[in-house]
């Protein structure tokens, strides 16, 4: 592998660089230039093993480079296994930019290949190496000096944006997740840890940017004082404050949301301003107001910014924006509801303990509903136009509208695509096909699913909010075929006195999506179950009234 990756020719490096910076903004933290310096016959192990982190992630994506697609380069998985060879001779050795830069991008990969121990552990010693770089350079006595290149002046913004990685992929990892943040926003603070520098200026090094340092908090919601392309020029420093409030909302939903204790109380619900659920947005709309408006889909498309080659940044922070609204305000509308039901809150208990303004239900509804569309149509255009984005964030995205909305047959492209990248999507599938099943059912059968509510499908309810999701479809499946023989049991006086239950629509075996050894069959529903869907009518879930 060694010499291979030395072989690997430089227009070939150039151009995996280049479509790794294109197709994972989170992690825009190589300096082309920089990087190739280090690059040669006599290249290090650790210039190696970030090499080959990148063709791992690149080859995971559709090349739309002749010359990558004519390029003999191994499968993904064996230069992610090298890397992790290397990189674990590199972790107790004075820190080096490219083994953290490494570590973070492994991080991702394993992430989206289902390997998540790897990759809490790979993201939280990235995140300790770039602490110790980070305090050799500001601390006025630093602890050891670190055996490694004198800096110049691109190391800074190297550096700075790389820790600034370190914490959106602390972000992302612990979403959906019971562990905490390794790295909190106010740690980055007490740090010293200054804001990401823009992309020009880590492209061309410090006073290439006509914008003076700090002024990214300056923007305006007319967008009048900031031009919408200096915007886009600080998209990674925007993202980073997304992905924070993102956390924070994960956190909250993963920890209970609305049935933690006191969430329930008249001062907590969710209408009052000074609620935990009412700052929390307040936060992600003064994030989105500080934005160009033309950064706003869909008031601007994908397509235009996919011509200036921004497309994936563009569906970035708006994926980010839209799931965040979907995951604060479906933690307030019931699991399993009924077919005649208004939006109207919580059923199951714990419910809340005061009255919502009129109204405050169905604008609800209205936002939730229009924001699960959004993050659809979004990662639809994007894929029209050329700059689909298939990371592990953007799956959830797609995977959290489809479960929504139930609406996942109209753009099958989406899910399908990125089941086809990471093995990631498999656990959001089937916890889609599950979901649709139980619905399916209980819109064909109301009687015998009258009274169920999120405890009768506590592990389905549990996959519903998982980022790291576990493949659970024995589970799911269990847990609606007890609910229908536990109502059987007690529904039988009524069918014998003529009140016969509605036939399953298609005649849906479920037994056939297990095999013997009672787990879900890889196929199972899939590729067919889109063509489930057909046959529920979703909109009829919620009224829109």
């Amino acid at each position: 592998m060694d010499h291979h990756l030395e072989q690997v020719p430089k227009d070939v490096v150039y151009i995996a660089l280049e479509a790794f910076w294109r197709k994972f903004p989170e992690l825009r933290v190589i300096h082309p230039s920089s990087f190739m310096k280090s690059f040669g016959s006599n290249c290090p192990r650790e210039s190696k093993a970030l090499l080959a982190t990148v063709l791992a992630m690149t080859k995971t994506q559709k090349p739309d480079s002749d010359r990558l697609r004519s390029q003999i380069l191994f499968p993904s998985e064996r230069y992610a296994s090298y890397a992790c060879d290397v990189l674990a001779a590199c972790i107790l050795q004075p820190p080096d930019v490219k083994v953290i830069q490494a570590l973070l991008i492994l991080t991702l990969y394993e992430w989206g290949t289902r390997d998540f121990h790897k990759a809490w552990m790979h993201c939280g010693i990235a995140i300790r190496m770039m602490q110790l770089l980070h305090s050799s350079r500001v601390a006025p006595f630093p602890l050891e000096i670190p055996h490694r290149s004198e800096p110049n002046s691109l190391t800074p913004a190297i550096e700075t944006r790389t820790f600034w990685a370190c914490f959106i992929m602390d972000c992302m990892v612990s979403s959906g997740t019971y562990n905490p943040r390794v790295l909190p926003k106010q740690e980055m603070a007490k740090l010293n840890v200054s804001r990401p520098p823009t992309s020009t200026e880590f492209a061309l090094g410090p006073g290439s940017s006509a914008q003076a340092e700090g002024a990214g908090e300056n923007f305006t919601s007319s967008g009048t004082a900031t031009s919408v392309y200096l915007d886009l020029d600080q998209s990674f420093g925007v993202m980073a404050d997304g992905f924070d409030i993102y956390s924070d909302i994960m956190a909250f939903v993963f920890n209970d949301g609305r049935k933690a204790p006191g969430m329930c109380l008249p001062e907590n619900c969710p209408w009052v301003p000074t609620s935990p659920v009412a700052c929390w947005r307040r936060r992600l709309e003064e994030w989105r107001t500080k934005q160009h408006h033309r950064l706003h889909y869909p008031v601007s498309s994908v397509a235009a910014y996919a011509t200036l080659g921004y497309g994936e940044s563009f569906v970035y922070l708006n994926l980010l924006y839209y799931q965040s609204v979907v995951m604060l305000q479906r933690e307030y509308f019931p699991f399993l509801p009924t077919i005649d039901m208004t939006p109207s809150g919580p059923i199951d208990p714990p419910t809340l303990e005061a009255e919502a303004p009129p109204g405050w239900w169905d604008q609800s509804a209205k936002e939730l509903f229009e924001a699960a569309g959004h993050l659809s149509s979004v990662l639809r255009e994007a894929s029209e136009c050329g700059v689909a984005v298939m990371t592990p964030f953007a799956g959830f995205c797609a995977f959290s509208s489809c479960y929504i909305n139930l609406y996942g047959f109209m753009f099958p492209r989406i899910t399908a695509g990125f089941r086809e990248v990471w093995d990631l999507g498999d656990g959001w599938l089937k916890t889609i096909q599950n979901g649709s099943l139980m619905y399916q059912r209980a819109t064909s059968d109301t009687q015998r699913y009258r009274g169920r509510s999120r405890f009768d499908f506590s592990v389905l309810h549990q996959s519903v909010h998982e980022f790291r999701v576990v493949d659970r479809s024995a589970q799911h499946l269990e847990e609606i075929n007890n609910a229908e023989r536990s109502a059987v049991s007690t529904g039988e006086g009524n069918i014998v006195s003529g009140d016969k239950p509605n036939q399953n629509i298609g005649g849906l075996n479920p037994q056939a999506l297990i095999d013997a050894a009672g787990s879900m069959d890889d196929q199972g529903l899939w590729p067919n179950w889109w063509s489930m869907l057909e046959d529920v009518d979703a909109s009829e879930i919620f009224t829109m009234g």
